[in-house]
C-alpha cells in the first residue's frame, strides 16, 4: 500500500489501498465478455482481454495472495482462449434431422469449442479445461476481494463475495450438465442449455457489478479492520 506522508495515525503515515490495478483487471474482464465474431472470427479477441487482466492483477497481487492465484489462471484462460479464436458458425452444426424441438446433435454442443470443435473428445477436454479454470479465476478473485473488503470495514459487500461465487458455480455447474445431456441426446436438453445460459450470463454480469463495486470500496481506503485469519488468531490468544 502506498504512504501519504501528509495523514498521520499514531505516529505513523497512514497505508492506503491503489486499487487502480483492480479497475484495469475489470476493463479487461468485460473486454473478455465481449463477443463479435465475423464469419466465425472473434474480432475482439478474448486472449486481449486476459493480458489486461494479468497486467491489472500484477499491481494488486502484493495486498492479497488469492489475486496471484487469480493471476496465475488468467495465463491459463489467455492460453485457451487462442485456441477460440475461431469459432465455425452455430448455423453450420444444427442437426437437421431433429426429431423435436429440444433434440441436437454433438455438433450443436461442439461448436463453441473453437478450433477442436470437429474433435470430440479435444473439444469436451478444453470445455472442462476452460470451466475449471473459469471457476477458480472467480473463486480466488472474490475470495480476494472479500478480504480486502473486511480489511477495510466494507463487511456487507465482502459477504456478497460469497453470494456470487455459489450463484456462479450453481449456474456453471448446471450449463455443464446441461451440455452433458445434450451430448448424450436427452430429449428437450437444447432448452436446459438455453436456461443455464442465461444464468450463467447473469451471473457473470452480476460479478463484473461486484468487481466494480469492490473496487469504488477499497480504493484509497487504509486498512481499519483485521483479516480474518488474523482475526481467528488475536481471538485465541485471548481466549
Amino acid at each position: 500500500m502506498e504512504e501519504n506522508p501528509t495523514e498521520k495515525m499514531n505516529g505513523g503515515p497512514i497505508a492506503r489501498y491503489d486499487m487502480g490495478g483492480l479497475k484495469l483487471a475489470l476493463c479487461g474482464l468485460i473486454f473478455t465478455a465481449i463477443n463479435i465474431r465475423i464469419q466465425g472470427f472473434d474480432i475482439v479477441p478474448d486472449v486481449i482481454g486476459y493480458l489486461i487482466v494479468i497486467r491489472g492483477l500484477g499491481k494488486i497481487e502484493k495486498y492479497e495472495v488469492k489475486f496471484s492465484a487469480a493471476k496465475k489462471t488468467a495465463y491459463v484462460l489467455a492460453v485457451l482462449a487462442l485456441f477460440n479464436i475461431y469459432q465455425a458458425p452455430a448455423w453450420e452444426h444444427w442437426g437437421t434431422e431433429a426429431t423435436g424441438l429440444g433434440q441436437t446433435t454433438q455438433e450443436s454442443v461442439f461448436f463453441s469449442a473453437g478450433l477442436f470443435g470437429n474433435i470430440p473428445w479435444l473439444a469436451m477436454l478444453f470445455l472442462f479445461a476452460g470451466m475449471a479454470a473459469s471457476l477458480y479465476f472467480t473463486y480466488s478473485m472474490c475470495k480476494a476481494m472479500k478480504v480486502l473488503l473486511n480489511g477495510v470495514g466494507d463487511h456487507g459487500l465482502a459477504g456478497v463475495c460469497d453470494d456470487r461465487w455459489k450463484l456462479i458455480l450453481a449456474a456453471q455447474i448446471g450449463l455443464l450438465v446441461s451440455l452433458l445431456t445434450a451430448l448424450l441426446g436427452v430429449p428437450f436438453a437444447l432448452i436446459l442449455v438455453m436456461v443455464f445460459g442465461s444464468l450463467a450470463l447473469i451471473a457473470l454480469i452480476l460479478f463484473l457489478l461486484l468487481v466494480n463495486r469492490a473496487y469504488k470500496s477499497i480504493d484509497g481506503k487504509a486498512e481499519t479492520a483485521c483479516r480474518e485469519k488474523e482475526c481467528f488468531l488475536n481471538l485465541k490468544d485471548l481466549i
